[in-house]
């Protein structure tokens, strides 16, 4: 059957319908992966929406470290007391009382020096798991699992990189397996190499945490979530934790921290060019975790102070 043809007021309606849907879903002049709609900002949420969202994950980073740290720090003394080695935690690093550097044996270095990275590895693989089967949750507490998963990611595949490069950590293990200087070469490509490509992986996953706050993330709030949610945090949050470790400067701790920056890079840049997500249409309410944020300050305290004391094993 055939169709009438539109008259001139139905198509110059049409037309204005077309252009309103796609001035409010801020897509009229923009172009799907493409510079231009990567950096636009179109956005009309307000800028303290984006310093809650930053102050918000600043301390679930936070508290995602001292877990880690508490994970990985016992179990690596856990260890060294399977040898007989007594030890002392520090917020800064583990005192080994073994009398000389000579009483080490390879296999004490092997299983001592490898352990924190290995239970890192294993719950990288739990942490992953966890994220990708609640990826579409809008619950806050995603936030933990990503900066955890991140950790994690360095405490393995950073500690390999840096500790190849500053004969240290797990560098110890490096040096014991008698890898010689090529070996370290290959290790430390690798290790870049890994980092940037884990980051490439979880850039979309980590997009789909945007719906903690939003209900799509587009052109218009893609760039300065991104900048709110992931590098601003970083940054401070690496500043919060080098402030409440002075006096003592440790460059291994410090590398580490830095390594995570080639897992955010691939994070972001691919963030920036993927398509718009669209969640649900559920109202989000942006607002501070105050009791994250209060337990994370407590939790941060006592660990300067339990810990600056020491914690025998």
């Amino acid at each position: 059957m055939m169709r009438e043809p539109l008259s001139t007021r139905e198509k110059y309606y049409r037309t204005y319908r077309i252009v309103r849907f796609l001035l409010r879903r801020g897509s009229l002049f923009s172009a799907p992966k493409n510079l231009s709609d990567a950096l636009s900002d179109t956005n009309t949420i307000p800028r303290r929406a984006y310093t809650i969202i930053t102050i918000n994950s600043v301390f679930f980073f936070i508290l995602a470290y001292l877990l880690m740290f508490l994970i990985t720090e016992f179990a690596t003394a856990i260890s060294a007391s399977a040898f007989d080695i007594p030890t002392i935690i520090y917020y800064y690093d583990i005192d080994y009382y073994q009398q000389r550097s000579s009483d080490w044996t390879a296999d004490q270095v092997i299983a001592i020096f490898s352990t924190g990275p290995l239970i890192s590895l294993l719950l990288w693989i739990a942490l992953f798991s966890l994220y990708v089967y609640v990826a579409d949750d809008p619950g806050i507490l995603r936030l933990l699992v990503i900066w955890m998963l991140l950790f994690a990611t360095v405490n393995f595949f950073g500690e390999i990189l840096v500790g190849a490069i500053l004969n240290e950590g797990f560098g110890y293990v490096i040096w014991y397996l008698f890898i010689m200087d090529t070996g370290r070469i290959i290790i430390t490509l690798l290790g870049f190499i890994t980092l940037f490509s884990i980051g490439l992986l979880f850039s979309r996953l980590f997009m789909f945490s945007a719906n903690i706050y939003f209900n799509d993330l587009h052109s218009g709030n893609r760039r300065k979530f991104i900048f709110s949610q992931f590098i601003l945090p970083y940054f401070i949050g690496c500043l919060i934790l080098f402030l409440v470790k002075l006096p003592v400067i440790n460059v291994f701790e410090i590398s580490l921290f830095g390594s995570m920056i080639l897992i955010l890079i691939p994070i972001s840049l691919r963030g920036l060019f993927i398509q718009d997500l669209y969640f649900d249409e559920e109202p989000r309410k942006i607002k501070i975790s105050t009791y994250f944020v209060l337990g994370t300050i407590l939790l941060l305290v006592a660990f300067r102070i339990v810990f600056g004391i020491g914690v025998w094993i």
